[in-house]
Order: C-alpha cells, then sequence, then structure tokens
C-alpha cells in the first residue's frame, strides 16, 4: 500500500497540476493527493477515474516513501469511518487495519483502495472548484486558503470527531 507509482488521470491530472503549477497552492501533488482524500471524504464526494484526456500526473513511489505515514493514517481513518451501507463496525475495523496485510493481490484490499482513490478524485474536485471560483490573483489564492484551512479546522472538530468516538466505542 502507497509503495508504487501513483498515476492521476484526465481531468483530474489537469486539476492537479493547476493546483501545484498555476496556483502554487500545493507545492507537490502528493500533497493534492492526500487532500483530496480527506476532502472528499468529509465533503462525501467520490468521483471516478476520467480517461477522456490524457493528461497525466505522476506521483512517484519515493514521494509516498516520504509520506508513507500520512498516507496510511489517511487511509485508515477514511476505512473507519466510511459508512458503506451493510459494513459494519467490525467490518470497518477490518477494512481499515487487515484487508491490506494480506497483500495488494486481495480482493478487499483493491475494492478498499478502489474505494480511498473514489474519495481522493472527488477530493481533487472540491479542492479545483475551490481555487478557481472567484480566484484569479496571488491574494485571491491566498485568501481561499485561508478559508479552505478555517472551514476544514470546524469539520475536524464538529462532526467527524463524534464519529471516530463513535467507532471507538463501539468496538469496544
Amino acid at each position: 500500500m502507497f509503495e508504487n507509482d501513483t498515476t492521476i488521470n484526465g481531468k483530474h491530472a489537469t486539476f492537479t497540476k493547476f493546483l501545484v503549477n498555476e496556483a502554487k497552492v500545493f507545492k507537490r501533488y502528493i500533497d493534492v493527493y492526500m487532500n483530496g482524500a480527506i476532502l472528499g471524504f468529509l465533503y462525501g464526494r467520490k468521483s471516478e477515474k476520467d480517461n477522456q484526456s490524457s493528461d497525466r500526473a505522476r506521483i512517484y513511489a519515493d514521494a509516498f516513501a516520504n509520506e508513507r505515514m500520512r498516507c496510511d493514517f489517511i487511509y485508515r481513518l477514511i476505512m473507519l469511518l466510511d459508512e458503506t451501507p451493510g459494513k459494519t463496525v467490525e467490518d470497518r475495523i477490518n477494512r481499515a487495519f487487515r484487508d491490506d496485510s494480506k497483500g495488494e493481490e486481495n480482493e478487499s484490499h483493491q475494492s478498499n483502495m478502489n474505494l480511498f482513490n473514489s474519495y481522493v478524485l472527488g477530493g481533487i474536485e472540491v479542492l479545483y472548484e475551490k481555487f478557481t471560483e472567484d480566484c484569479t490573483t496571488k491574494e485571491d489564492y491566498i485568501n481561499r486558503i485561508y478559508e479552505v484551512v478555517s472551514s476544514f479546522r470546524e469539520e475536524l472538530e464538529g462532526v467527524k470527531s463524534d464519529k471516530i468516538k463513535e467507532v471507538i466505542e463501539n468496538y469496544r
């Protein structure tokens, strides 16, 4: 998990490149990837891989190696909190901590990674929308960064922390 290169395709690659190279909101593609996962989950936004254009953005294995602990943490948190219908708390715990230990060929792990990456792509769309709507100058981007971070902080302090507590309490 998070050991190989990952390629973001189509419109999501275009959005990622915009956020890094033009808007300069993020320094690296991996930063867009990690934040995309979190925002995709928080906004309940998933998206499917886009193959309509040939644009590609590659995140190299060494970037994942440097951010492995963060990526693992984000992945496990989303697997715990995602309330896919029919999944019990025990299923969610297995999804977060056991399925990936069976190897990347494991069908459950592949399904979990597909779910995680759907949140990543949905979050990239959210980020792109936030930084293209009424943003044209460097000052606009800075103000928008402040708004997004403030909103994100409020989300973390509110509803989502209650869900984490609920999962822990139900497991005991």
